[in-house]
């Protein structure tokens, strides 16, 4: 290396060297809004929020909530414009906010599978922000060998479900619920539990059940409007030690019915949900968060999803 270029390296190095480090960046004071619309209810909500700056580096150093008050929150579709209204709702996890939580709620809309919603967001303080969404076309769910549960079949055959989703669904779930009675004195009383789709047994009888989770679709999109399916398999042993526990809890107990939903996530939801959960590789290291968002004007998401299901009697 020549004299002179040496000389200008160190140069540098030694002026970076003067500069403290920082991790956090540049902060600008932010709308932030959180919508999923869902027709599984017939109440939308709205959350808004402010960007906050921490003291030091830790977010969750801020013990008080951030929410914008005051705002003109609606929804259209079509030439039909749906407004929602500020309030109050109790708060259940304490463990960081404990004030109320801030929301804007339309009552009463459900989101139609097949329909595309905008979104409109006019503060005072931060101007006006905008999104819109297409929420996935209705689907349906199947049990394939829903014969298991009448005594046909192989001992150890898994419960195979089978959902038939969209051509603009990005991500999918699928759950498996029992519904059960136990006596109770004189009287009979229904609960419903989730299956799950494992079980690990570990010594002294230890059990870990594994649920599904919300994963990308890998079956080819198709055209619009077409149907693709997926599957989801919950295995015979899960499904056993479940009913052993809560036997042991329930000494007359009998079976009521099998209950599958079916849930399709959008693309702009399916990534936002992704990047919030981390990377789902179990062998990936990577611990960066890249900032995303489908809110013209401000941060945070606007998305939507729909549910199908499918009950199997058992009585």
């Amino acid at each position: 290396m020549k004299p002179y270029a040496y000389l200008a390296l160190c140069l540098v190095y030694s002026a970076g060297c003067d500069d403290p480090f920082t991790p956090k960046g540049p902060y600008q004071e932010r709308l932030v809004v959180y919508s999923i619309l869902t027709n599984a209810a017939d109440t939308q909500y709205v959350r808004l929020f402010r960007t906050y700056d921490p003291p030091r580096y830790d977010p969750y150093e801020v013990l008080f909530d951030q929410p914008v008050r005051g705002a003109d929150v609606s929804v259209t579709e079509g030439g039909n414009v749906i407004r929602y209204q500020e309030g109050l709702t109790k708060r259940t996890e304490t463990g960081r906010y404990r004030d109320d939580i801030v929301a804007y709620r339309a009552f009463p809309f459900r989101a139609q599978p097949g329909k595309s919603y905008a979104l409109s967001v006019v503060s005072q303080q931060f101007g006006s922000v905008s999104s819109s969404v297409s929420v996935p076309g209705s689907g349906w769910v199947e049990l394939v060998n829903s014969y298991i549960f009448f005594g046909q079949g192989s001992d150890k055959e898994d419960f195979v479900a089978r959902g038939y989703i969209r051509a603009d669904t990005r991500g999918f779930l699928i759950r498996f619920y029992l519904d059960y009675e136990f006596a109770e004195g004189s009287t009979w009383v229904q609960r419903r539990e989730e299956m799950a789709s494992r079980v690990s047994i570990y010594g002294d009888n230890l059990k870990s059940y594994e649920y599904p989770k919300l994963v990308r679709r890998t079956s080819p999109a198709g055209s619009p409007g077409s149907l693709a399916y997926e599957r989801t398999v919950f295995s015979r042993e899960a499904y056993k030690e479940k009913l052993n526990d809560l036997g042991a809890k329930h000494p007359h107990l009998r079976l009521v019915g099998a209950l599958l939903i079916l849930t399709q996530v959008e693309p702009s939801l399916y990534t936002y949900y992704n990047l919030a959960n981390g990377f789902q590789d179990e062998y990936s290291i990577r611990q960066d968060l890249p900032d995303w968002s489908n809110i013209k004007g401000g941060y945070g998401v606007f998305g939507a999803m729909v549910e199908d299901s499918a009950y199997i009697s058992l009585r």
